[in-house]
């Protein structure tokens, strides 16, 4: 039995590929022609992608073709006021009404919560929108996703997948209103199964900026399952591996056969 309909999967987990980055990084590498990498990343077979709502609204028959769901970002956290740019700044507002969001019929909305901000109002706004976004959508059946993350400057980059700022994190986010959590992933079953299980609400994980090889990738997602999580919201390490469908099928075979990195990708 599925706590949503996200979830609602034979193996009870959930392969959503994130492709929302134009909303931070615009037009990047592996992600000049929408339609092109979304087509790819569709072909593997995700259960979901996770996109902004006017994305979804351009290439919705695409993704309803492919029967995929959709999981949508209600907010926008970028690093710079120029295109695409990465300036090292920290820009988070709220962005789209839940009446919008509603409206695409989505299997989730999505927000990041950063913690280790030095901006203690942007730190505030943040919060409250996530209680905000809760009460909106409580009696909906559209769960909300919190993506808990360490990317304030107050909080050193090494200490980001720390399993104790972690677990504190992922505390505070379904305490003020997730159904689901996107985490980090702590880099080993020890560290990251109590986590796991000491939370009330599905656990999937992100993937942050693309780094290392798509093999070390696949086996933090197969750590992840074998920790209890419920699956992954992962993009960058998908569309720009230069063969998403090839990525996302391996995925598939991870999250939802029980296979092993072994068993679905030659390193």
């Amino acid at each position: 039995m599925s706590d949503y309909d996200l979830l609602d999967t034979e193996s009870g987990n959930a392969l959503v590929a994130a492709i929302d980055h134009g909303l931070s990084l615009g037009a990047t590498e592996g992600f000049y022609d929408p339609e092109a990498t979304l087509r790819a990343v569709l072909d593997g077979g995700p259960d979901a992608v996770l996109v902004g709502p006017h994305f979804a609204r351009r290439y919705g028959d695409v993704i309803a073709e492919a029967g995929a769901d959709v999981v949508v970002t209600a907010d926008i956290v970028t690093d710079s006021t120029r295109p695409g740019f990465d300036d090292g700044q920290d820009v988070w507002t709220p962005a789209f009404d839940p009446d919008l969001l509603l409206d695409i019929d989505p299997m989730g909305v999505k927000i990041v919560l950063v913690f280790g901000r030095d901006d203690r109002e942007m730190f505030v706004r943040n919060l409250s929108y996530v209680a905000e976004m809760a009460e909106a959508l409580r009696g909906t059946g559209v769960p909300l996703v919190v993506e808990p993350v360490m990317w304030g400057s107050r909080v050193p980059a090494e200490l980001e997948t720390h399993p104790e700022y972690v677990a504190r994190a992922a505390r505070m986010a379904w305490e003020y209103g997730a159904d689901i959590l996107k985490l980090p992933y702590t880099g080993d079953v020890e560290t990251f199964e109590p986590i796991v299980e000491h939370s009330p609400v599905p656990v999937m994980i992100l993937g942050g900026p693309k780094s290392g090889t798509t093999a070390s990738m696949l086996s933090n997602v197969e750590g992840a399952i074998d920790s209890g999580a419920r699956g992954i919201m992962i993009g960058r390490s998908i569309w720009k591996t230069g063969d998403p469908t090839s990525v996302v099928s391996a995925l598939d075979g991870i999250i939802h056969g029980g296979q092993s990195v072994d068993d679905v990708w030659d390193a």
